[in-house]
C-alpha cells in the first residue's frame, strides 16, 4: 500500500470485503502543510473481511480498531481482525439511520415513507450532542494507540462525523472536509443503493426517496457544522471543552496529523 503516499487524497484502499477504506491524510491544512499519511483510516464494517484484506491491513500497520457501532450491530455482524491489531475499542453511538440494517427493516415495515436531507441532519446533531463523551473517547483512543483505523457499518456518517472533528482539528478546510466525506457517495453509497434498489422496487418502494439516509448528503454535515459553530464555538470547542479531551487534547490531533 506504499502507493498511498503519492496518491490523491481521500483515494479508496481497496480491498474484497469492504467499500470504503480511505487514509484521512495527504488533506492541505491551512499552515500549509499536509495532513500525515499512515497514522489514522476510516472504514465502513469489517466483517467480510477477505483472508487478503486481513493481509492488506497488516500491511498498512493498523494497530487500533475503533468500532462506533453500538452493541445490537457488534453481536449480529463482528468484525474479522488482522494480526497487527493490539487494541479493539468498542464505542457503542446509534440512533436513526446509523445503523442501515435497522433503518432499511423500518422503511419495509412501513414505518418511513420518505428521509429528508434535513432528517439525517438532526440525526447527526443528536449523535453529537448524546455522545459527545463518546467521541472524545475515540479520538484519545486513535491519539494514543496509532496506527488507527475508525469505522461503523457504513463508514459514512459515525466515520463521517469522526473524521470532520479531527480534520478540522488539523486545520483542513471545510470545503475539503465535505469533499472527503462525499466521497462514501462515490465510493459505497451508489453501489450499495444500485444493489438494493430491486427489493426496494418489489416492496413497491421508490429508492430515491430514502437515497439521503442511504448516502451521505452534504446538507446534512453542514447542519452538523452550523450546531457545532452556534452551539459550541466549533468542532475544535466542541472536543476539547464538550466531548472532554482539553486543549492538550486536541494539541495532540495536530502533532500526529501534521
Amino acid at each position: 500500500m506504499n502507493d498511498q503516499e503519492n496518491s490523491e487524497p481521500g483515494t479508496l484502499i481497496e480491498m474484497d470485503g469492504t467499500l470504503n477504506v480511505r487514509d484521512i491524510g495527504g488533506w492541505p491544512t491551512a499552515s500549509g502543510g499536509t495532513v500525515n499519511r499512515g497514522v489514522l483510516f476510516r472504514s465502513d464494517r469489517l466483517s467480510t473481511l477477505s483472508d487478503a484484506d486481513l493481509g492488506r491491513f497488516d500491511g498498512l500497520g493498523v494497530r487500533t480498531v475503533i468500532d462506533l457501532r453500538y452493541e445490537k450491530e457488534v453481536s449480529e455482524d463482528p468484525s474479522r481482525l488482522w494480526s497487527a491489531v493490539e487494541h479493539h475499542v468498542e464505542i457503542p453511538m446509534g440512533g436513526g439511520a446509523a445503523d442501515q440494517k435497522s433503518f432499511i427493516d423500518r422503511v419495509f415495515a412501513g414505518e418511513m415513507d420518505e428521509i429528508s436531507d434535513e432528517w439525517v441532519g438532526e440525526m447527526y446533531i443528536e449523535m453529537l450532542t448524546e455522545h459527545a463523551g463518546d467521541f472524545g473517547t475515540a479520538v484519545a483512543s486513535a491519539i494514543d494507540n496509532s496506527p488507527s483505523l475508525f469505522h461503523c457499518t457504513a463508514g459514512k456518517d459515525r466515520t463521517g462525523l469522526f473524521a470532520m472533528l479531527v480534520l478540522e482539528t488539523a486545520g483542513v478546510s471545510r470545503e475539503d472536509i465535505l469533499t472527503d466525506f462525499n466521497l462514501s457517495n462515490v465510493y459505497r453509497a451508489e453501489k450499495r443503493m444500485a444493489a438494493l434498489a430491486p427489493t426496494f422496487a418489489a416492496k413497491g418502494l421508490d429508492i430515491e426517496k430514502f437515497r439521503p439516509a442511504l448516502g451521505a448528503p452534504r446538507p446534512a454535515m453542514e447542519m452538523a457544522f452550523a450546531f457545532l459553530d452556534r452551539e459550541h464555538g466549533g468542532p475544535i470547542s466542541y472536543l476539547e471543552q464538550v466531548a472532554g479531551i482539553g486543549a492538550d487534547g486536541t494539541g495532540a490531533i495536530r502533532a500526529l496529523l501534521t
